[in-house]
Protein backbone atom coordinates (compact mmCIF):
# COMPACT_ATOMS: atom_id res chain seq x y z
CA UNK A 1 0.00 0.00 0.00
CA UNK A 2 1.02 3.64 -0.74
CA UNK A 3 -0.27 6.37 1.65
CA UNK A 4 1.76 9.39 -0.09
CA UNK A 5 0.84 13.01 1.32
CA UNK A 6 3.35 15.23 2.17
CA UNK A 7 7.15 15.08 0.73
CA UNK A 8 9.72 14.33 3.80
CA UNK A 9 12.41 16.23 5.31
CA UNK A 10 13.66 13.69 6.72
CA UNK A 11 13.41 10.66 4.17
CA UNK A 12 17.58 9.97 2.95
CA UNK A 13 19.13 7.09 4.25
CA UNK A 14 22.30 8.85 4.89
CA UNK A 15 22.54 12.92 6.17
CA UNK A 16 25.06 15.25 6.00
CA UNK A 17 26.72 14.29 9.43
CA UNK A 18 26.22 10.93 8.42
CA UNK A 19 28.40 11.34 5.43
CA UNK A 20 30.70 13.25 7.38
CA UNK A 21 31.19 10.28 10.02
CA UNK A 22 32.15 7.87 6.88
CA UNK A 23 35.62 9.42 7.36
CA UNK A 24 38.11 10.82 4.67
CA UNK A 25 37.06 13.77 1.82
CA UNK A 26 37.65 10.81 -0.56
CA UNK A 27 34.30 9.10 0.42
CA UNK A 28 32.35 12.18 0.80
CA UNK A 29 33.24 13.65 -2.86
CA UNK A 30 32.44 10.23 -3.92
CA UNK A 31 28.80 10.07 -2.39
CA UNK A 32 27.86 14.02 -2.91
CA UNK A 33 29.03 14.28 -6.45
CA UNK A 34 26.51 15.98 -8.53
CA UNK A 35 23.67 15.81 -5.80
CA UNK A 36 21.57 18.05 -7.66
CA UNK A 37 18.29 16.21 -6.53
CA UNK A 38 14.80 15.66 -7.77
CA UNK A 39 13.17 18.90 -6.97
CA UNK A 40 10.96 19.00 -9.48
CA UNK A 41 13.41 20.85 -12.31
CA UNK A 42 11.94 20.55 -15.50
CA UNK A 43 12.84 16.81 -17.24
CA UNK A 44 15.67 16.46 -20.25
CA UNK A 45 14.66 14.16 -22.82
CA UNK A 46 15.25 10.67 -21.57
CA UNK A 47 17.92 8.80 -23.78
CA UNK A 48 15.85 5.68 -25.64
CA UNK A 49 16.42 2.32 -23.98
CA UNK A 50 18.98 0.08 -25.92
CA UNK A 51 17.08 -2.62 -25.71
CA UNK A 52 19.50 -5.06 -25.32
CA UNK A 53 19.13 -9.05 -24.77
CA UNK A 54 20.01 -8.60 -21.05
CA UNK A 55 17.72 -5.36 -20.38
CA UNK A 56 15.86 -5.92 -17.37
CA UNK A 57 12.95 -4.47 -18.84
CA UNK A 58 12.05 -7.51 -21.51
CA UNK A 59 10.39 -5.87 -24.89
CA UNK A 60 10.24 -9.59 -26.85
CA UNK A 61 7.20 -10.46 -25.72
CA UNK A 62 4.41 -12.14 -27.85
CA UNK A 63 0.83 -10.60 -27.43
CA UNK A 64 0.25 -13.42 -25.11
CA UNK A 65 3.09 -14.45 -23.48
CA UNK A 66 4.32 -18.35 -22.99
CA UNK A 67 2.71 -20.03 -19.79
CA UNK A 68 5.40 -20.06 -17.47
CA UNK A 69 6.90 -17.59 -14.37
CA UNK A 70 8.75 -14.72 -15.53
CA UNK A 71 11.16 -13.43 -12.06
CA UNK A 72 13.12 -15.92 -10.09
CA UNK A 73 14.12 -19.35 -11.35
CA UNK A 74 16.27 -21.65 -8.86
CA UNK A 75 17.39 -24.26 -11.16
CA UNK A 76 20.33 -24.83 -12.37
CA UNK A 77 21.69 -22.56 -8.93
CA UNK A 78 19.95 -24.67 -6.48
CA UNK A 79 21.68 -28.07 -7.72
CA UNK A 80 25.09 -26.43 -8.45
CA UNK A 81 25.95 -24.60 -4.99
CA UNK A 82 24.16 -26.86 -2.83
CA UNK A 83 26.86 -29.99 -4.40
CA UNK A 84 28.92 -27.09 -5.13
CA UNK A 85 32.43 -29.44 -5.02
CA UNK A 86 31.01 -31.93 -7.30
CA UNK A 87 30.29 -29.14 -9.74
CA UNK A 88 33.87 -27.90 -9.95
CA UNK A 89 35.18 -31.33 -10.33
CA UNK A 90 33.51 -31.90 -12.86
CA UNK A 91 32.68 -28.53 -15.32
CA UNK A 92 34.93 -28.15 -17.75
CA UNK A 93 37.40 -25.55 -17.78
CA UNK A 94 36.86 -22.42 -20.09
CA UNK A 95 41.41 -21.27 -20.30
CA UNK A 96 43.82 -19.22 -17.98
CA UNK A 97 42.25 -16.62 -15.53
CA UNK A 98 40.99 -13.27 -16.70
CA UNK A 99 42.85 -10.66 -14.62
CA UNK A 100 40.30 -7.78 -13.52
CA UNK A 101 40.57 -4.88 -11.37
CA UNK A 102 37.13 -5.71 -9.46
CA UNK A 103 34.44 -8.58 -9.86
CA UNK A 104 30.99 -7.71 -8.62
CA UNK A 105 28.72 -10.82 -8.25
CA UNK A 106 24.63 -9.80 -8.95
CA UNK A 107 23.41 -7.31 -10.90
CA UNK A 108 20.17 -6.82 -8.97
CA UNK A 109 20.31 -2.58 -8.40
CA UNK A 110 23.06 -2.69 -5.73
CA UNK A 111 25.33 -4.12 -7.50
CA UNK A 112 24.83 -1.96 -10.85
CA UNK A 113 24.79 0.94 -8.72
CA UNK A 114 28.27 -0.30 -7.26
CA UNK A 115 29.07 -0.94 -10.77
CA UNK A 116 27.93 2.72 -11.72
CA UNK A 117 30.02 4.10 -8.65
CA UNK A 118 33.14 2.59 -9.60
CA UNK A 119 32.85 2.31 -13.51
CA UNK A 120 36.32 4.14 -13.48
CA UNK A 121 37.86 0.59 -11.90
CA UNK A 122 35.97 -1.03 -14.87
CA UNK A 123 34.11 -3.84 -13.02
CA UNK A 124 33.35 -6.82 -14.74
CA UNK A 125 29.20 -7.72 -13.31
CA UNK A 126 28.35 -11.19 -13.23
CA UNK A 127 24.45 -11.80 -13.41
CA UNK A 128 23.33 -15.65 -13.05
CA UNK A 129 19.65 -15.03 -14.60
CA UNK A 130 19.88 -13.82 -18.49
CA UNK A 131 18.75 -10.38 -17.64
CA UNK A 132 20.24 -7.72 -15.16
CA UNK A 133 17.97 -6.25 -12.41
CA UNK A 134 17.09 -8.78 -10.36
CA UNK A 135 13.95 -7.95 -8.15
CA UNK A 136 13.79 -4.86 -10.27
CA UNK A 137 12.77 -6.29 -13.61
CA UNK A 138 9.70 -5.60 -15.67
CA UNK A 139 8.16 -6.38 -19.28
CA UNK A 140 6.37 -4.40 -21.92
CA UNK A 141 3.34 -4.34 -23.85
CA UNK A 142 1.91 -2.57 -26.46
CA UNK A 143 4.33 0.14 -25.87
CA UNK A 144 3.62 -0.28 -22.21
CA UNK A 145 6.59 -1.12 -19.74
CA UNK A 146 5.53 -2.49 -16.40
CA UNK A 147 7.13 -3.82 -13.68
CA UNK A 148 7.31 -7.48 -12.78
CA UNK A 149 9.01 -7.07 -9.13
CA UNK A 150 9.76 -4.08 -7.10
CA UNK A 151 7.51 -0.72 -8.49
CA UNK A 152 8.61 2.34 -7.07
CA UNK A 153 11.17 4.35 -4.40
CA UNK A 154 10.09 7.05 -2.09
CA UNK A 155 11.29 10.72 -3.26
CA UNK A 156 14.93 11.55 -1.86
CA UNK A 157 16.03 14.12 0.32
CA UNK A 158 16.93 17.00 -1.90
CA UNK A 159 21.00 17.37 -2.10
CA UNK A 160 20.68 13.59 -0.44
CA UNK A 161 23.51 11.19 -2.00
CA UNK A 162 20.39 8.88 -3.42
CA UNK A 163 18.98 12.12 -5.04
CA UNK A 164 22.48 12.79 -6.74
CA UNK A 165 22.74 9.21 -8.17
CA UNK A 166 19.38 8.97 -9.13
CA UNK A 167 19.73 12.88 -10.84
CA UNK A 168 23.12 11.09 -12.31
CA UNK A 169 20.75 9.01 -14.45
CA UNK A 170 18.46 11.84 -15.54
CA UNK A 171 15.21 10.07 -14.60
CA UNK A 172 12.00 11.94 -14.12
CA UNK A 173 9.65 9.66 -12.90
CA UNK A 174 5.87 10.69 -11.62
CA UNK A 175 5.37 11.75 -8.05
CA UNK A 176 2.32 10.95 -6.15
CA UNK A 177 1.39 13.36 -3.18
CA UNK A 178 -2.25 11.80 -2.64
CA UNK A 179 -3.39 9.13 -0.31
CA UNK A 180 -4.21 5.70 -1.99
CA UNK A 181 -7.58 4.26 -1.46
CA UNK A 182 -8.36 1.20 0.93
CA UNK A 183 -10.83 -1.54 0.48
CA UNK A 184 -12.46 -3.01 3.52
CA UNK A 185 -15.28 -5.28 3.18
CA UNK A 186 -15.40 -4.48 -0.47
CA UNK A 187 -15.98 -1.36 0.43
CA UNK A 188 -13.59 1.32 -1.00
CA UNK A 189 -12.31 4.65 1.19
CA UNK A 190 -10.35 7.32 -0.34
CA UNK A 191 -8.88 9.18 2.83
CA UNK A 192 -8.36 6.33 5.00
CA UNK A 193 -6.29 7.93 7.71
CA UNK A 194 -8.79 10.64 8.06
CA UNK A 195 -10.85 7.91 9.71
CA UNK A 196 -13.83 7.58 6.94
CA UNK A 197 -13.63 4.14 7.73
CA UNK A 198 -15.53 3.92 11.13
CA UNK A 199 -17.02 6.11 13.75
CA UNK A 200 -15.56 4.49 16.67
CA UNK A 201 -12.07 3.88 15.89
CA UNK A 202 -12.12 7.44 13.80
CA UNK A 203 -10.12 9.31 16.55
CA UNK A 204 -7.09 6.32 17.07
CA UNK A 205 -7.15 6.26 13.04
CA UNK A 206 -6.06 9.78 13.04
CA UNK A 207 -3.68 9.69 16.04
CA UNK A 208 -1.81 6.89 14.20
CA UNK A 209 -1.65 9.21 11.18
CA UNK A 210 -0.44 12.05 13.01
CA UNK A 211 2.06 10.03 15.00
CA UNK A 212 3.72 8.36 11.33
CA UNK A 213 3.78 12.19 10.08
CA UNK A 214 5.66 13.42 13.39
CA UNK A 215 7.67 10.55 12.73
CA UNK A 216 8.87 11.52 8.88
CA UNK A 217 9.69 14.94 9.56
CA UNK A 218 10.87 14.63 13.00
CA UNK A 219 8.85 16.41 14.92
CA UNK A 220 6.78 16.85 18.18
CA UNK A 221 9.71 15.22 20.23
CA UNK A 222 9.86 12.13 17.21
CA UNK A 223 12.94 10.71 15.13
CA UNK A 224 12.78 8.72 11.91
CA UNK A 225 14.86 5.73 12.40
CA UNK A 226 16.84 5.91 9.02
CA UNK A 227 18.52 2.70 8.25
CA UNK A 228 20.87 1.82 7.46
CA UNK A 229 22.44 3.45 10.77
CA UNK A 230 25.13 5.85 10.48
CA UNK A 231 24.47 8.36 12.60
CA UNK A 232 26.13 7.49 16.11
CA UNK A 233 23.61 10.01 17.67
CA UNK A 234 20.86 7.78 16.08
CA UNK A 235 21.93 4.54 17.23
CA UNK A 236 20.86 3.77 20.59
CA UNK A 237 17.06 5.52 19.35
CA UNK A 238 17.13 2.93 16.07
CA UNK A 239 18.26 0.04 18.64
CA UNK A 240 15.56 0.59 21.21
CA UNK A 241 12.94 0.41 19.04
CA UNK A 242 13.89 -2.72 17.17
CA UNK A 243 13.90 -4.54 20.74
CA UNK A 244 10.62 -4.23 20.04
CA UNK A 245 7.35 -5.62 17.72
CA UNK A 246 6.37 -3.20 15.36
CA UNK A 247 2.72 -4.47 16.58
CA UNK A 248 3.83 -3.56 20.60
CA UNK A 249 4.64 -0.12 19.45
CA UNK A 250 1.60 1.06 17.64
CA UNK A 251 -0.64 -0.20 20.36
CA UNK A 252 1.45 1.99 22.81
CA UNK A 253 0.89 5.22 20.32
CA UNK A 254 -2.81 3.94 20.01
CA UNK A 255 -3.14 3.34 23.65
CA UNK A 256 -4.64 0.25 23.38
CA UNK A 257 -5.42 -2.74 20.79
CA UNK A 258 -5.13 -1.50 17.32
CA UNK A 259 -9.12 -0.45 15.99
CA UNK A 260 -9.68 -3.93 13.55
CA UNK A 261 -10.04 -1.30 10.93
CA UNK A 262 -5.94 0.29 11.66
CA UNK A 263 -5.03 -3.36 12.22
CA UNK A 264 -6.04 -4.69 9.08
CA UNK A 265 -4.47 -2.06 7.05
CA UNK A 266 -0.96 -2.10 8.66
CA UNK A 267 -0.93 -5.69 9.44
CA UNK A 268 -1.39 -6.26 5.41
CA UNK A 269 0.86 -3.28 4.72
CA UNK A 270 3.44 -5.16 6.32
CA UNK A 271 2.94 -8.52 4.75
CA UNK A 272 3.25 -6.56 1.13
CA UNK A 273 5.88 -4.37 1.30
CA UNK A 274 8.22 -6.03 4.22
CA UNK A 275 7.17 -10.56 4.10
CA UNK A 276 6.36 -10.24 7.76
CA UNK A 277 3.37 -9.55 10.32
CA UNK A 278 3.68 -6.81 12.35
CA UNK A 279 4.29 -8.89 15.43
CA UNK A 280 7.63 -10.11 13.38
CA UNK A 281 8.84 -7.22 12.52
CA UNK A 282 10.59 -4.55 14.55
CA UNK A 283 9.66 -1.13 15.30
CA UNK A 284 12.62 0.47 13.57
CA UNK A 285 11.66 -1.32 10.29
CA UNK A 286 8.01 -0.79 10.64
CA UNK A 287 8.32 2.78 11.26
CA UNK A 288 11.45 3.26 8.86
CA UNK A 289 8.82 1.54 6.05
CA UNK A 290 5.54 3.26 6.88
CA UNK A 291 6.38 6.46 7.96
CA UNK A 292 8.27 7.08 4.51
CA UNK A 293 4.78 5.99 2.84
CA UNK A 294 3.36 9.66 4.70
CA UNK A 295 5.87 10.81 2.19
CA UNK A 296 6.01 11.54 -1.70
CA UNK A 297 6.71 8.30 -3.84
CA UNK A 298 8.20 8.19 -6.98
CA UNK A 299 7.03 5.92 -10.16
CA UNK A 300 8.59 5.12 -13.52
CA UNK A 301 7.12 3.48 -16.29
CA UNK A 302 8.50 0.10 -15.87
CA UNK A 303 8.70 0.67 -12.27
CA UNK A 304 12.34 0.29 -10.95
CA UNK A 305 12.92 -1.52 -13.16
CA UNK A 306 13.89 1.56 -15.12
CA UNK A 307 16.63 2.39 -13.18
CA UNK A 308 17.86 -0.64 -13.85
CA UNK A 309 17.54 -0.25 -17.23
CA UNK A 310 18.88 3.35 -17.12
CA UNK A 311 21.75 1.77 -15.02
CA UNK A 312 22.50 -1.23 -17.65
CA UNK A 313 22.62 1.17 -20.21
CA UNK A 314 24.76 3.67 -19.26
CA UNK A 315 27.15 0.56 -18.70
CA UNK A 316 27.14 -0.49 -21.70
CA UNK A 317 29.02 2.73 -22.91
CA UNK A 318 31.08 3.17 -19.90
CA UNK A 319 32.81 0.13 -19.47
CA UNK A 320 34.81 -2.00 -21.82
CA UNK A 321 32.79 -4.60 -24.45
CA UNK A 322 31.53 -7.77 -22.60
CA UNK A 323 32.11 -6.27 -18.47
CA UNK A 324 28.34 -6.95 -18.11
CA UNK A 325 28.14 -10.87 -18.45
CA UNK A 326 24.61 -12.44 -17.85
CA UNK A 327 24.06 -15.78 -17.46
CA UNK A 328 26.97 -16.30 -15.19
CA UNK A 329 26.87 -18.46 -12.08
CA UNK A 330 29.60 -17.41 -9.23
CA UNK A 331 30.08 -20.90 -7.61
CA UNK A 332 33.63 -20.26 -5.91
CA UNK A 333 35.26 -17.02 -4.19
CA UNK A 334 38.59 -17.63 -2.84
CA UNK A 335 41.00 -14.86 -1.03
CA UNK A 336 44.95 -14.73 -1.52
CA UNK A 337 46.88 -11.76 -0.43
CA UNK A 338 47.05 -9.86 -3.71
CA UNK A 339 43.62 -10.97 -5.50
CA UNK A 340 40.78 -12.54 -5.19
CA UNK A 341 39.74 -15.57 -7.62
CA UNK A 342 36.29 -15.62 -8.71
CA UNK A 343 35.11 -18.84 -10.67
CA UNK A 344 31.66 -18.88 -12.60
CA UNK A 345 29.60 -21.28 -14.92
CA UNK A 346 28.58 -20.13 -17.81
CA UNK A 347 25.02 -20.47 -19.66
CA UNK A 348 27.34 -23.78 -20.90
CA UNK A 349 28.30 -24.94 -17.95
CA UNK A 350 32.08 -24.08 -18.65
CA UNK A 351 34.40 -22.73 -15.93
CA UNK A 352 35.53 -19.46 -15.94
CA UNK A 353 38.01 -17.34 -13.45
CA UNK A 354 38.39 -13.92 -13.09
CA UNK A 355 41.90 -13.12 -10.91
CA UNK A 356 40.26 -9.46 -9.26
CA UNK A 357 42.28 -6.95 -7.14
CA UNK A 358 38.76 -6.36 -5.11
CA UNK A 359 35.47 -8.36 -4.93
CA UNK A 360 31.92 -6.75 -4.24
CA UNK A 361 29.12 -9.73 -3.35
CA UNK A 362 26.42 -7.71 -4.28
CA UNK A 363 24.19 -11.16 -4.13
CA UNK A 364 21.94 -12.27 -1.01
CA UNK A 365 24.14 -13.46 2.06
CA UNK A 366 22.68 -16.69 1.73
CA UNK A 367 24.54 -17.36 -1.56
CA UNK A 368 27.63 -15.03 -0.21
CA UNK A 369 27.66 -18.11 1.90
CA UNK A 370 27.63 -20.71 -0.50
CA UNK A 371 30.42 -19.46 -2.76
CA UNK A 372 33.05 -17.88 -0.43
CA UNK A 373 35.54 -19.68 1.04
CA UNK A 374 36.86 -19.94 4.88
CA UNK A 375 34.10 -17.71 5.91
CA UNK A 376 34.17 -16.54 9.54
CA UNK A 377 31.65 -18.85 11.70
CA UNK A 378 30.53 -15.29 13.42
CA UNK A 379 29.76 -14.70 10.03
CA UNK A 380 28.12 -17.52 9.42
CA UNK A 381 25.71 -17.31 12.45
CA UNK A 382 24.22 -14.10 11.26
CA UNK A 383 23.49 -15.13 7.91
CA UNK A 384 21.98 -17.99 9.37
CA UNK A 385 19.45 -15.66 11.46
CA UNK A 386 18.14 -14.40 8.04
CA UNK A 387 15.29 -15.25 6.64
CA UNK A 388 14.05 -14.44 3.20
CA UNK A 389 9.95 -14.03 2.43
CA UNK A 390 7.88 -14.81 -0.94
CA UNK A 391 5.69 -13.18 -3.26
CA UNK A 392 4.08 -13.59 -6.30
CA UNK A 393 2.71 -10.58 -8.99
CA UNK A 394 0.82 -11.02 -11.73
CA UNK A 395 0.37 -8.38 -14.58
CA UNK A 396 -3.40 -7.88 -16.17
CA UNK A 397 -3.14 -6.59 -19.24
CA UNK A 398 -6.52 -4.78 -20.38
CA UNK A 399 -7.64 -3.65 -24.21
CA UNK A 400 -9.44 -1.70 -22.03
CA UNK A 401 -9.17 2.01 -20.09
CA UNK A 402 -9.85 2.66 -16.57
CA UNK A 403 -9.92 5.32 -14.61
CA UNK A 404 -6.48 6.86 -13.07
CA UNK A 405 -7.68 7.94 -9.41
CA UNK A 406 -5.28 6.12 -8.09
CA UNK A 407 -2.21 4.73 -7.87
CA UNK A 408 -2.21 1.40 -5.57
CA UNK A 409 -5.19 0.13 -4.48
CA UNK A 410 -4.94 -1.27 -1.78
CA UNK A 411 -6.64 -4.69 -0.67
CA UNK A 412 -7.14 -5.16 3.03
CA UNK A 413 -9.70 -7.90 3.55
CA UNK A 414 -12.66 -8.03 5.93
CA UNK A 415 -11.20 -5.18 8.01
CA UNK A 416 -10.08 -7.43 11.22
CA UNK A 417 -6.49 -8.48 12.42
CA UNK A 418 -4.22 -9.65 13.81
CA UNK A 419 -4.77 -13.09 12.69
CA UNK A 420 -3.78 -16.05 14.84
CA UNK A 421 -2.35 -18.30 11.75
CA UNK A 422 -1.00 -15.95 9.25
CA UNK A 423 -0.50 -18.37 6.53
CA UNK A 424 -3.87 -19.28 6.27
CA UNK A 425 -4.95 -15.39 6.54
CA UNK A 426 -2.96 -14.55 3.81
CA UNK A 427 -3.49 -17.59 1.53
CA UNK A 428 -7.48 -15.85 1.87
CA UNK A 429 -6.29 -12.66 0.77
CA UNK A 430 -4.66 -13.54 -1.81
CA UNK A 431 -3.90 -9.99 -3.45
CA UNK A 432 -2.96 -6.89 -1.46
CA UNK A 433 -2.42 -4.14 -3.67
CA UNK A 434 -3.50 -3.66 -7.20
CA UNK A 435 -1.12 -0.94 -9.04
CA UNK A 436 -2.19 0.59 -12.29
CA UNK A 437 1.24 -0.35 -14.82
CA UNK A 438 0.32 2.77 -16.57
CA UNK A 439 -0.38 5.12 -13.44
CA UNK A 440 3.50 6.75 -14.61
CA UNK A 441 2.33 7.31 -18.34
CA UNK A 442 -1.65 7.15 -18.59
CA UNK A 443 -3.32 5.49 -21.89
CA UNK A 444 -7.03 5.78 -23.13
CA UNK A 445 -7.14 2.48 -24.77
CA UNK A 446 -5.40 0.09 -22.78
CA UNK A 447 -4.38 -0.26 -19.00
CA UNK A 448 -1.99 -2.86 -16.99
CA UNK A 449 -2.63 -3.78 -13.34
CA UNK A 450 0.14 -5.15 -11.79
CA UNK A 451 -0.97 -7.17 -9.18
CA UNK A 452 0.73 -8.41 -5.88
CA UNK A 453 0.00 -11.39 -3.70
CA UNK A 454 2.49 -11.52 -0.19
CA UNK A 455 3.65 -14.86 1.00
CA UNK A 456 4.17 -13.78 4.75
CA UNK A 457 5.52 -17.25 6.18
CA UNK A 458 8.45 -19.36 5.73
CA UNK A 459 6.73 -21.78 3.63
CA UNK A 460 6.02 -19.37 0.73
CA UNK A 461 9.90 -19.67 -1.26
CA UNK A 462 8.46 -23.80 -1.54
CA UNK A 463 5.04 -22.89 -2.62
CA UNK A 464 6.39 -20.68 -5.58
CA UNK A 465 8.94 -23.05 -6.77
CA UNK A 466 6.68 -26.47 -6.74
CA UNK A 467 6.41 -28.00 -9.98
CA UNK A 468 2.56 -27.10 -10.21
CA UNK A 469 3.07 -23.96 -8.70
CA UNK A 470 2.16 -21.87 -11.84
CA UNK A 471 -1.21 -23.50 -12.78
CA UNK A 472 -2.40 -23.09 -8.99
CA UNK A 473 -1.50 -19.60 -8.33
CA UNK A 474 -2.58 -19.07 -11.65
CA UNK A 475 -6.49 -19.84 -11.22
CA UNK A 476 -6.66 -18.56 -7.69
CA UNK A 477 -5.16 -15.04 -9.69
CA UNK A 478 -8.15 -15.49 -12.12
CA UNK A 479 -10.65 -16.22 -9.35
CA UNK A 480 -9.69 -13.09 -7.13
CA UNK A 481 -9.32 -10.78 -10.65
CA UNK A 482 -12.72 -11.86 -11.99
CA UNK A 483 -14.72 -12.00 -8.36
CA UNK A 484 -12.96 -8.72 -6.64
CA UNK A 485 -10.53 -6.66 -8.73
CA UNK A 486 -12.44 -5.99 -11.99
CA UNK A 487 -15.30 -4.45 -11.31
CA UNK A 488 -13.37 -2.34 -8.37
CA UNK A 489 -12.09 -0.77 -11.51
CA UNK A 490 -14.28 -1.32 -13.84
CA UNK A 491 -13.52 -3.43 -16.32
CA UNK A 492 -14.69 -6.79 -17.58
CA UNK A 493 -13.08 -10.47 -17.94
CA UNK A 494 -13.47 -9.97 -21.70
CA UNK A 495 -10.87 -7.01 -21.18
CA UNK A 496 -8.45 -9.26 -20.70
CA UNK A 497 -6.16 -10.34 -23.24
CA UNK A 498 -3.78 -11.63 -21.32
CA UNK A 499 -2.35 -12.39 -17.25
CA UNK A 500 1.80 -12.45 -16.97
CA UNK A 501 3.04 -13.79 -13.70
CA UNK A 502 6.26 -13.20 -12.32
CA UNK A 503 7.88 -15.23 -9.04
CA UNK A 504 10.05 -14.30 -6.46
CA UNK A 505 11.45 -16.89 -3.93
CA UNK A 506 13.52 -14.84 -1.74
CA UNK A 507 13.40 -10.88 -1.95
CA UNK A 508 12.45 -9.99 1.35
CA UNK A 509 14.53 -10.75 4.08
CA UNK A 510 12.52 -10.41 7.32
CA UNK A 511 13.67 -7.21 9.74
CA UNK A 512 12.75 -9.52 12.51
CA UNK A 513 13.04 -8.27 16.56
CA UNK A 514 16.57 -7.55 17.42
CA UNK A 515 18.12 -8.39 14.32
CA UNK A 516 19.75 -4.31 14.56
CA UNK A 517 20.14 -4.33 18.30
CA UNK A 518 22.17 -7.22 17.93
CA UNK A 519 25.03 -5.67 15.45
CA UNK A 520 24.33 -8.54 12.68
CA UNK A 521 24.52 -5.52 9.88
CA UNK A 522 27.92 -5.22 11.25
CA UNK A 523 28.85 -8.78 10.84
CA UNK A 524 27.16 -8.77 7.50
CA UNK A 525 28.72 -5.47 6.16
CA UNK A 526 32.40 -5.83 7.26
CA UNK A 527 34.71 -6.32 4.58
CA UNK A 528 36.28 -9.68 4.38
CA UNK A 529 40.20 -9.78 4.10
CA UNK A 530 40.33 -6.72 2.66
CA UNK A 531 39.44 -7.82 -0.59
CA UNK A 532 36.05 -8.69 -0.50
CA UNK A 533 33.32 -6.46 0.23
CA UNK A 534 29.64 -6.46 0.22
CA UNK A 535 26.13 -4.93 -0.94
CA UNK A 536 23.18 -5.96 -0.81
CA UNK A 537 19.60 -4.93 1.03
CA UNK A 538 19.91 -7.72 3.48
CA UNK A 539 22.85 -6.87 5.01
CA UNK A 540 20.27 -4.35 7.16
CA UNK A 541 17.27 -7.00 6.44
CA UNK A 542 15.68 -3.99 4.72
CA UNK A 543 14.08 -4.86 1.81
CA UNK A 544 14.33 -1.58 0.02
CA UNK A 545 15.26 0.24 -3.12
CA UNK A 546 16.55 2.65 -0.87
CA UNK A 547 19.13 -0.02 1.00
CA UNK A 548 20.73 -1.19 -1.90
CA UNK A 549 21.53 1.78 -3.01
CA UNK A 550 22.89 3.25 0.23
CA UNK A 551 24.89 -0.29 0.55
CA UNK A 552 26.53 0.75 -3.16
CA UNK A 553 27.02 4.27 -2.12
CA UNK A 554 28.92 2.85 0.99
CA UNK A 555 31.04 0.14 -0.50
CA UNK A 556 32.46 2.21 -2.94
CA UNK A 557 35.01 4.35 -0.91
CA UNK A 558 36.29 1.24 0.91
CA UNK A 559 36.89 -0.43 -2.61
CA UNK A 560 38.31 2.32 -3.62
CA UNK A 561 40.86 2.52 -1.37
CA UNK A 562 42.25 -0.96 -1.99
CA UNK A 563 42.28 -0.37 -5.57
CA UNK A 564 44.14 2.82 -5.30
CA UNK A 565 46.55 0.85 -2.69
CA UNK A 566 45.36 2.22 0.28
Amino acid sequence: MRLSRRRPSHLAPLSRRQILALGGTGAATLLLTRCAGMAGRPSRAAASPLNLPFSPIDRTLAEVAPAAFAGEEPEPAHSILWDREAFLASAPAAGEPEGVPLAIVGGGIAGLATAWLLRGHRPVVLERAPRFGGASRGESWRGIDYATGAAYFIRPEEGSPIAGFLDELDLSPRIKTEEDPVVLGGRRFNAFWEGTSTATGAAQIRRLARHFQAVLEDEEGQRFPDIPVRDPARRAHVDALDRRSFSDYLQEVAGGPLHPHAAAVIEHYCWSSLGASMAEVSAAAGLNFYASEFGEVCVLPGGNAAVAERLVDRLVTALPPGHLRPGCLVVDVQVGDEEVLVRYADAAGRLHTLAARAAVLACPKFVAGKILREVEGRRLAAIARLRYRAYLVANVLLAHGVRHDFYDLFLAGQGSAPYADVEAAAVRQGVTDVVLGTWARPQRDRTVLTLYRPLPFDGGRAAVFDEDSYSTFHSQFVAQLEREILPLVGARPADVVDLRLARWGHPLPVAEVGFIADRLPEVLGSPFRRRVFFAQQDTWALPAFETAVTEALLAGPRVTRVLAGG
